[in-house]
């Protein structure tokens, strides 16, 4: 496979931009969180233009950009409220042919055990999914982690499954699983692909922390076909990150060049001269992305 888009996640350090920036639940009105969500959606603009013009066409827009959008005393319609404002982002990701993304956090929790959990996690999810169909035109990715393993991993990854059959058409949709760094390895989170119909996405530092077999290398352009698959037609989104040196799942500022190419070269060994696209997870953000490029 061939690379083809490079992205980066909700903040532009060049820019010193942010599509972010959030409120107190106790502050949570109806004019104060309107003068966020229009500053959150004009730096996304203004980002979404810097990415075009520096050839970065992928970019992940932070969970916070409707601050609190899912929480029931959520005081304003923003689809209308703002409806001006989407249309054009919308209409600059379908100009540009933009790929959108969403990482929900941490605290949704598909597999929970708890019924509330579970409840605040689709709510979350169909927000995400509401949204990313109000900016793309073709829908956007939202990426979630399997959740906890609760003693029992088949038990956790069969509640994901049950739970994932809750959501919206848009959320189920536009779902991507992710592999993650302590709890679900990349074969077990393409058996719940499987069963759900889901891509994968893969993110290699997480599978060298948290590998399916002792050696992280072991067999993993086989793996890296696997992942492939689930994508069915589309062009595969993997990340990418350099652990920081003295930490075992922190992030570094840049990717590191050896890591980039090992990668690069991972994946020239599939499905030929097919796109993939390529997420940065590094704290210098566009920086370390324009590095890449």
């Amino acid at each position: 496979m061939k690379l083809r888009y490079i992205g980066y996640a909700c903040i532009n350090r060049t820019l010193d931009s942010t599509t972010g920036r959030t409120l107190r639940l106790g502050n949570l009105t109806a004019e104060y969180v309107a003068e966020i969500i229009t500053e959150n959606l004009s730096n996304l603009r203004e980002i979404l233009a810097w990415n075009v013009d520096h050839d970065l066409k992928m970019f992940r827009i932070s969970s916070s950009v409707i601050p609190f959008a899912s929480h029931p005393e959520f005081p304003l319609d923003w689809r209308a409220h703002f409806v001006d404002e989407l249309a054009e982002i919308r209409q600059m990701a379908e100009q540009h042919e933009l790929r959108l993304s969403m990482h929900p956090g941490q605290y949704t929790v598909l597999n929970s055990k708890k019924n509330d959990v579970v409840e605040r996690a689709i709510a979350e999810i169909d927000y995400h999914a509401r949204f990313l169909d109000a900016v793309t035109p073709r829908g956007g990715d939202i990426i979630i982690h399997v959740g906890g393993a609760y003693g029992d991993k088949d038990k956790s990854r069969q509640r994901f499954a049950d739970n994932f059959t809750r959501l919206s058409t848009a959320s189920q949709r536009q779902l991507i699983i992710e592999n993650d760094d302590t709890v679900y390895n990349v074969d077990e989170v393409l058996e719940l692909c499987a069963d759900i119909g889901r891509p994968l996405v893969f993110d290699i530092f997480h599978h060298q922390c948290n590998p399916a077999t002792e050696d992280w290398r072991d067999d993993l352009v086989g793996r890296l076909e696997e992942v492939v698959a689930t994508w069915q037609d589309r062009p595969p989104k993997c990340h990418i990150s350099t652990g920081r040196e003295g930490t075992r799942t922190s992030h570094a500022d840049y990717i590191s060049a050896e890591d980039f190419e090992t990668f690069v070269g991972l994946m020239a060994q599939v499905d030929g001269d097919a796109p993939f696209d390529l997420m940065v997870e590094a704290k210098e953000k566009d920086k370390a992305a324009l590095r890449l490029l």
